[in-house]
């Protein structure tokens, strides 16, 4: 077992594992085997929008990504999310899972990636991500997983971002200084606002920005004027600042660009 940080560090350069495991066991939306993975540690980035960010996948275990969207079995992971396919909307989840979730979910059924407690000791993972940018959730809602995952692998870092549609539910209630909560129309981010949260709002591109909004500025209609990775405006409650608010057509194009391929 790895003991300490900067052979762990090495491990991950040399391509002995393509990421680390994060948390394995239920979820906490339905009891279901899942897994949350981060990659991309050690890797630069090329991602326009985001810059160098950990992305991090919760997948099923036992199903593969693009079979348990066709099944339903993806709501273990995403929960009642408005956004999965199987609910017919007319805006659909950017995440292409038979892209990076699938290629992740491979590598790991190839045990590409560290376990904590096994391969590593798990006290070594704040200082793993100490300094870099964190993507809470590149797929999958953050709050499948123990909020104390998400608290213990960030407490280090440089910056985060996450967002999750569970803010309505007590299980969600322990992102509120880490995510951002997803609303999907004015009356979810009063709301949500209500409750203590910070919101991320998707809207119609003709619909006006609410006064307690402010356009996300590393997306196209926001000018693109940084990225995620250095933004830190979608962090959760834990900072005090505007609500964001982006266009559905701007969703589709600059929050995929969030996702990028895998390489395990």
């Amino acid at each position: 077992m790895i003991k300490d940080i900067e052979t762990l560090r090495r491990a991950l350069k040399r391509g002995e594992y393509s990421g680390v495991v994060l948390y394995e066991g239920p979820s906490r939306i339905d009891g279901k085997p899942i897994v949350a993975i981060a990659c991309r540690i050690t890797e630069a980035s090329g991602n326009a929008k985001t810059g160098a960010m950990v992305q991090t996948f919760i997948l099923r275990r036992d199903i593969a990504p693009h079979e348990a969207l066709k099944t339903g079995d993806d709501s273990s992971v995403c929960g009642d999310c408005p956004l999965r396919p199987i609910h017919k909307g007319a805006t659909r989840c950017y995440v292409r899972v038979y892209q990076a979730p699938l290629s992740v979910w491979n590598a790991y059924q190839r045990q590409r990636y560290a376990q904590p407690g096994v391969d590593f000791d798990a006290s070594l993972l704040p200082e793993l991500f100490a300094g870099l940018s964190f993507r809470i959730g590149s797929y999958g809602d953050p709050a499948a997983i123990p909020a104390v995952v998400w608290k213990t692998a960030t407490r280090n870092v440089k910056n985060r971002t996450g967002y999750t549609h569970q803010w309505r539910r007590r299980i969600g209630v322990g992102l509120k200084g880490l995510c951002m909560a997803s609303a999907d129309s004015e009356s979810d981010v009063a709301t949500a606002t209500a409750k203590g949260w910070r919101t991320f709002r998707v809207r119609k591109h003709d619909a006006p920005t609410l006064k307690t909004e402010s356009i996300c500025p590393a997306s196209k209609e926001g000018g693109n004027r940084t990225q995620c990775d250095s933004c830190g405006l979608c962090k959760g409650a834990t900072i005090a600042a505007r609500n964001i608010v982006i266009a559905d057509h701007g969703l589709m194009d600059s929050r995929r660009a969030a996702v990028p391929d895998a390489a395990p």
